[in-house]
């Protein structure tokens, strides 16, 4: 459900020339796209090339990132997704309607719709999918308020919680809303291994294969619900996680499209597209952020000195200017500048001066040298950076050491607890209540520093934290709302579970032969947002509407 990658940071409206003797601008670019000619076009195999591999495709039980939400999104139809204006709409389900104080919500299907095992999707199938997450140590968490999953007809279930969730239905749009066939359950509700591995939903696109960090492969649903779709038939996820070698891949043809979030390569291929050699969309919407991820649960990291030394000492615009092609855009909270949730608080900017100052202040106290480890994948981007990191931090008087792990371990040491310090990209919901599980003190653990899934990854447990949480959850006021989650980045930055770097800028690249590259229309014909949305992730597409030009 989380993935890390780079770590970026720029100075707002900063430009570089990159290696390529291209001029950069900061922030997200006005897409290079060839308009679509005629009616689409049926047939052709498809192959994207994704940045990492998933666990498994099961959305109850195995740990999506972009990579497994890009998958899911084609096996799997979502029970709602976002329109052009960020609201949430039905998507797989026809309407989702709450009682009067939020507490219950009636979800129903649409009609006459089968998983690919030809059984019908049903009221039930939405119980059985809920009871599978409510039985789930790692998902169980993001539906906190949930208690009960109850099949109440044909197309119908209500989903009860113990308090109200007025948002409920932005939840849906991703890993958690997505319907699961029974068949992948035993008959006590428990995943199967085989389900796992063999995936089977209502999406456009049927399981075929899957070798691990290989190939992914689907074909197309002859039976789709939504007439005439998909277009394509094959797809191939192929997982490339060097961001560089993906983008070769797409310029020489050998993969149909690619996302990416290394600023370096949407640089490359921003160019590339000018040239007409290729077509290119960048993520306008709120995004993630990149930073620092702390586990404070840590004892070489519970004093809040030793994190606001790290603020001072990462000097983001050097990491800029070394890493990101000088187009990041800088961040000192979870939400843009531009986003109406934003506030400016007193968030710690670079001042190497001070840094020293604090750590030599800690040291004398406590008798110890800050010691810890920074984590990150095995990108030689991401450990060029981390190495980067690692000499501001000694620089300031910090001990530290760099680990590498490929992107699955990677990910189980973040919501295990194994980790000091990680190189992390996450949230960027459209509504921040969608990031609220991994802010919740109930999903932090034990206050142990390891062991058990978390989904607070900070493992950060604070009661301010969680009364703005539930305040921005439960009201249908928005200046309430926006009260609430300025609370929450004041808290944030007296915290310092995260050390902010810059904003996340995700671009979907392709070929000149694909149409479609973003969503397409939702169901009822009005317009989808164009790309991410999926949850909390920047780099999603579904390809329901893609095809290929002969």
């Amino acid at each position: 459900m989380v993935c890390a990658l780079a770590l970026f940071a720029a100075a707002c409206g900063s430009k570089s020339d990159t290696s390529e003797g291209t001029t950069a601008t900061t922030g997200a670019q006005t897409n290079i796209t060839l308009a679509a000619t005629g009616e689409p076009q049926s047939g052709g195999a498809f192959v994207m090339g994704l940045e990492a591999e998933s666990d498994g495709f099961n959305p109850t039980v195995n740990r999506w990132a972009i990579s497994g939400t890009e998958v899911g999104l084609a096996v799997y139809d979502p029970l709602v997704a976002y329109d052009a204006n960020s609201v949430a709409q039905p998507y797989l389900a026809e309407s989702l309607t709450p009682n009067a104080d939020y507490t219950v919500w009636t979800i129903k299907v649409r009609p006459n719709i089968k998983f690919h095992d030809g059984t019908p999707l049903n009221g039930a199938s939405i119980t059985t999918m809920f009871n599978a997450h409510l039985a789930s140590p790692l998902t169980k968490p993001a539906l906190g308020p949930i208690t009960s999953a109850t099949t109440t007809g044909d197309l119908t279930a209500d989903i009860t919680m113990k308090t109200p969730w007025v948002t409920f239905p932005n939840s849906l749009t991703s890993q958690l809303g997505m319907v699961p066939a029974a068949s992948m359950f035993d008959a006590a509700g428990k995943p199967t291994d085989a389900g796992q591995r063999a995936p089977v939903g209502t999406g456009p696109f049927v399981f075929n294969s899957w070798e691990p960090d290989k190939a992914f492969t689907a074909t197309k649903n002859a039976s789709y619900w939504r007439t005439g779709m998909p277009y394509l038939n094959s797809i191939e996820f192929r997982p490339i996680p060097d961001s560089g070698t993906r983008t070769s891949a797409l310029r020489a043809g050998d993969i149909n499209m690619m996302h990416t979030s290394d600023f370096q390569q949407v640089v490359k291929l921003r160019q590339s597209a000018k040239d007409g050699q290729l077509q290119i969309v960048e993520d306008n919407g709120e995004g993630e952020e990149d930073f620092l991820i702390v586990n404070t649960a840590d004892p070489a990291l519970s004093d809040v000195r030793v994190r606001k030394a790290m603020a001072l000492a990462l000097d983001t615009d050097a990491i800029n200017a070394a890493i990101n092609a000088g187009i990041a855009e800088a961040a000192d909270s979870v939400f843009k500048p531009t986003s109406k949730w934003y506030v400016k608080t007193d968030y710690p900017s670079f001042d190497a001066a001070a840094a020293k100052a604090l750590v030599a202040e800690y040291t004398a106290e406590t008798g110890k040298v800050p010691t810890f480890t920074i984590g990150t994948t095995n990108n030689p981007v991401n450990q060029q950076q981390a190495q980067l990191i690692q000499q501001m931090f000694n620089d300031a008087g910090m001990k530290t050491d760099v680990k590498i792990s490929t992107q699955d371990d990677f990910v189980l040491g973040g919501v295990t607890g194994d980790y000091q310090v990680n190189i992390w990209r996450q949230f960027g919901a459209v509504d921040p209540d969608a990031d609220a599980l991994w802010w919740y003190s109930a999903n932090a653990g034990d206050g142990s520093a390891k062991g058990g899934l978390t989904l607070n990854i900070a493992r950060n447990k604070n009661p301010k934290i969680d009364a703005a949480l539930d305040q921005g959850r439960m009201s249908t006021d928005e200046a309430t709302r926006k009260q609430a989650y300025a609370d929450l980045q004041r808290q944030f930055t007296a915290d310092l579970p995260y050390i902010w770097i810059n904003h996340a800028l995700w671009a979907v690249a392709a070929g000149n032969s694909v149409r479609g590259i973003t969503n397409g229309p939702l169901p009822d014909g009005q317009p989808s947002l164009p790309i991410g949305g999926g949850g909390d992730f920047g780099g999603v597409v579904r390809f329901t509407q893609t095809w290929l030009t002969s």
